[in-house]
């Protein structure tokens, strides 16, 4: 019994020495692993530092994985604060309108019209020109808002009339937008209605458009008049913007010709007597194009 207690001793100790072992095998392994991962995040620190894999600049650099994110001018604040709010919206109509002028620039959209042999000229005219203009102003729009200026009694009056010329925003290039739209208006039957947001797909792109651009203009509306931290010009471009959008929109349709639909009201009389009208057999009211605007 005792030569057997002594063996049993034995194996239990065998066994604890293993199970030892391989936990410190893997302590060792875990250990290694959290080594190795926090030696190669302080090679990749992100940004321009460059990433763990690649020293070229990355657009990570975990500074706001905490839910807060800079200004330009170095302030941190939680990313859903009204600023934020206003710059992603603007982003966002910017990459809506990305997708507006691709859709122009794509080939199923027949867009480039070959005038001879060496030169190629949109059947949009200068539209999708503009389109990139307007981009890269809606990038200005957006450094705009994202360097706010601190505003204290002091500099308050002379902020409110801030010129063009000591770094405010352009009412240049509001006035190009209104330049724009008259040209293209010029163009188009005259809009006596509602229309419909369709007709190619180009078109119901800009009606996407526009109402992304409502929708940024009511966020920066209390930058500019809660805040006094925006700059008004900023909000006066994006306000003529929607209306450029929304002229682009019917512009499109026209290059393309499409008639447009128009809104038609409610039969309320139907209604009244209970009949259920089948609505694919009411007329549907139409901006025609004239045989000239057609070609």
């Amino acid at each position: 019994d005792s030569d057997a207690m002594s063996c049993g001793n034995d194996d239990m100790k065998n066994i604890g020495r293993d199970v030892t072992e391989e936990k410190m095998e893997c302590h060792t392994t875990y250990s290694d692993a959290e080594e190795i991962f926090a030696e190669s995040r302080s090679r990749g620190k992100g940004g321009y530092a460059g990433g763990t894999l690649t020293t070229k600049n990355v657009p990570y650099t975990r500074k706001g994985d905490s839910g807060t994110s800079a200004l330009f001018t170095g302030e941190r604040r939680e990313k859903n604060d009204a600023v934020f709010e206003a710059l992603g919206t603007v982003d966002e109509l910017s990459c809506v309108v990305g997708v507006a002028y691709a859709e122009l620039i794509s080939p199923r959209s027949d867009a480039i019209s070959h005038s001879d042999g060496n030169a190629t000229t949109s059947k949009f005219g200068d539209l999708p020109e503009q389109l990139l203009e307007v981009m890269s102003r809606l990038l200005d729009v957006g450094s705009h808002i994202a360097r706010p200026k601190k505003i204290t009694e002091e500099n308050c009056d002379d902020y409110q009339i801030k010129s063009n010329n000591d770094g405010g925003f352009s009412s240049y290039h509001t006035a190009l937008l209104e330049d724009w739209i008259d040209n293209m208006t010029e163009q188009l039957p005259e809009l006596t209605s509602f229309i419909l947001p369709t007709g190619t797909p180009a078109s119901a792109q800009f009606h996407v458009a526009r109402t992304v651009c409502r929708r940024a203009e009511r966020r920066m509306v209390p930058l500019v008049q809660n805040e006094g931290s925006l700059d008004p010009e900023t909000l006066s471009y994006v306000n003529r913007l929607s209306d450029y959008l929304f002229t682009a929109a019917r512009f499109v349709n026209y290059c393309e010709g499409k008639d447009e639909l128009q809104y038609r009201r409610e039969q309320m009389e139907a209604i009244e007597r209970g009949k259920n009208e089948d609505i694919s057999m009411r007329k549907r009211v139409v901006v025609k194009l004239n045989e000239e605007q057609r070609k």
